[in-house]
């Protein structure tokens, strides 16, 4: 319950963090080819736990949609 709290208050910076993240994927990608999805995942989770201080925290991915 006190990392929900502290997620819930590190709401904006979970935010800029997430974006950050993506857009340093999406910069690495090479034309043509697939993301690696198990990647992106990881980068987020490591993202989130970064911005949190502390591992605990889950990052689930529902959809990737690539066009």
């Amino acid at each position: 319950e006190a990392l929900r709290s502290q997620a819930a208050q590190a709401q904006p910076r979970l935010r800029a963090a997430l974006t950050e993240s993506l857009r340093e994927f999406g910069a690495g990608l090479l034309p043509g080819h697939a993301p690696d999805a198990d990647r992106l995942a990881r980068e987020l989770q490591a993202a989130v736990d970064r911005t949190l201080g502390r591992s605990g925290a889950r990052v689930l991915l529902g959809t990737i949609l690539v066009s």
